[in-house]
C-alpha cells in the first residue's frame, strides 16, 4: 500500500515540530565564508556542482524526494531537506503525488496555511484522497483546530484504512478531553505495531508517548520506549522529554552528548547540563546563539520555538515570552503549550496564564501537573517531580557530579 506509506512520511513531519532549516536565498560575502560546519561523521555530499544536480534532476522521481524529505525529518539533516524543495521548486508536474510531495515540504517550513491550501486543491480534485485526508486533519490538530481535524478523520471510511482512522481519531481525542479512551485505542494499534510498516509503528509510538507524558504515565513510557528507536530525532526528542519531565537529566546528557548538531536536541541537551551544573551548557548556548544568529541574517521564521527556548534557558524572559507568544499563533502541540506556560509563568503574565488556561479549558486539554503549575503560578523544569523525589534528585546528581558527571543516574 504504496499510498499510505506516503501518507505516513508526511504525517510524521506533524507529529513532533522539529524544526528544519530552509533558508531563503543567502549569497555569502565571498567564496571564503563560512555558512555551516556539518558533523564530522556527515555522509558525503550528494551533489558537487550544479551540473551534477541537473543532471541527476533529469531522472529525479516522486520515491526519490519523498525519501529525501523522510531522510530530513528523520535524520534532521537540513541538506536533504534543501534538495527535495530544490527537486519540486524545478518539475512543472502538477499531479496529485507532486503536490502532496510539495504540501509535505511546506509543512516543514511551517507554512502551514500554503500546505493547507494545496492540501484542499488535491481534496477538489479527489474528496476521498486519504493522503490529503490525514495529513489535513494532523495539520489542524498541530494549530489547534481539533474539532475540524477530526471532521477529516471521520471521512476515512474505506474498512482498508481502519487503523489510520482509529489513530487520526485517538490523536485528536488524546488532546480534546479523551485521552484514557485515546490511550486504549492506541494500546491496541500498538499491539499490531511490529506487523505493520516502520513509518506507520512509530506513529503510532509517538501519539502514545505524548500520552504517556500528560498522565505521567510510567508504564506506558517505558512500554514504549522499550520498542521505539533511540537513533531517530522524533523518537529522540519524545524520549528525551519524558526523562526531563522526571528529573533525569544524567541519562538525558548521555543520551544527547553526540546530537549537538540537531537543534532541537541541543536545546534538550543543554537543558539537562544546566540542570546538572556542567559547564559545558555555557558552550552550547554559544553555539545555538550562532545559529540563530544565521537564521536572523537569512530572515527565517520557521524556528520560533527553538529561540523562545534559548531565550528562556539563558534567562532572557520577556524575549522568551514574546517568541512564545509568536509560536503561539502557529502550533499548539504539547511542547508549545508547556514552552508558552513556562514563559508566562516565568515573566509574571497574568494575562497570559489566564489564556492558556481557557485554551485548556475550552479543548477539554489534559496534562495535570501543567494546570498545577498555571493555577499555582510556579514552575519546575521538572514538571512530574514531587518535592521529595526533587529533593532526593538534587541529593543524587550533586553526589554524582563529585565522583563523575557522566555517570548516568
Amino acid at each position: 500500500m504504496h499510498w499510505i506509506q506516503f501518507y505516513i512520511k508526511s504525517l510524521l513531519l506533524l507529529l513532533i515540530s522539529i524544526q528544519l532549516i530552509h533558508a531563503t536565498p543567502f549569497v555569502p560575502n565571498d567564496d571564503q565564508q563560512v555558512l555551516a560546519i556539518l558533523p564530522e561523521d556527515s555522509s558525503p555530499p550528494r551533489y558537487t556542482s550544479s551540473a551534477d544536480f541537473s543532471s541527476d534532476m533529469n531522472e529525479n522521481s516522486l520515491a526519490q524526494t519523498s525519501e529525501l524529505l523522510e531522510r530530513a525529518y528523520l535524520q534532521g539533516d537540513p541538506r536533504a531537506l534543501g534538495q527535495a524543495r530544490a527537486q519540486l521548486d524545478l518539475t512543472k508536474d502538477q499531479s496529485t503525488e507532486t503536490l502532496m510531495l510539495q504540501a509535505r515540504a511546506l509543512q516543514s517550513d511551517h507554512k502551514f496555511d500554503e500546505a493547507k491550501e494545496v492540501l484542499r486543491q488535491i481534496l477538489s480534485r479527489e474528496a476521498d484522497h486519504p493522503d490529503a485526508l490525514l495529513t489535513l486533519s494532523s495539520l489542524l490538530v498541530v494549530q489547534g483546530q481539533f474539532s475540524e481535524a477530526m471532521s477529516y478523520c471521520k471521512k476515512l471510511n474505506d474498512p482498508a484504512l481502519r487503523v489510520y482512522a482509529l489513530a487520526c481519531e485517538a490523536q485528536v481525542k488524546s488532546m480534546t478531553g479523551k485521552l484514557e479512551a485515546a490511550k486504549q485505542t492506541l494500546k491496541g494499534l500498538a499491539a499490531l505495531a511490529p506487523g505493520l510498516d516502520a513509518s506507520t509503528a512509530r506513529w503510532i509510538y509517538l501519539i502514545q508517548a505524548d500520552a504517556a507524558l500528560r498522565s505521567e504515565d510510567t508504564a506506558l513510557s517505558t512500554q514504549v520506549f522499550d520498542v521505539m528507536d533511540n537513533q531517530t530525532v522524533p523518537a529522540l526528542m519524545a524520549r528525551t522529554d519524558w526523562l526531563l519531565s522526571i528529573g533525569e537529566y544524567q541519562r538525558v546528557r548521555t543520551l544527547l552528548q553526540t546530537h549537538t548538531d540537531k537543534d532541537a536536541l541541543l536545546l534538550r541537551l543543554i537543558t539537562a547540563q544546566i540542570k546538572l551544573g556542567d559547564p559545558q551548557a555555557q558552550k552550547n548556548l554559544a553555539l545555538m546563539k550562532e545559529r540563530i544568529d544565521v537564521w536572523q541574517i537569512r530572515q527565517e521564521n520557521a524556528h520560533m520555538r527553538e529561540q523562545a527556548t534559548y531565550a528562556l534557558l539563558s534567562k532572557q524572559v520577556d524575549l522568551a515570552l514574546q517568541l512564545a507568544k509568536d509560536n503561539w499563533q502557529q502550533q499548539r502541540e504539547t511542547a508549545d503549550i508547556v514552552l508558552y506556560a513556562t514563559a508566562a509563568i516565568e515573566a509574571g503574565s497574568q494575562e497570559d496564564i489566564k489564556l492558556i488556561r481557557q485554551f485548556m479549558t475550552e479543548t477539554k486539554f489534559e496534562y495535570s501537573a501543567l494546570e498545577q503549575a498555571l493555577r499555582l503560578g510556579k514552575i519546575n523544569g521538572c514538571l512530574h517531580c514531587s518535592a521529595d523525589h526533587t529533593q532526593n534528585l538534587t541529593t543524587q546528581t550533586s553526589g554524582a557530579q563529585m565522583m563523575n558527571k557522566d555517570t548516568p543516574l
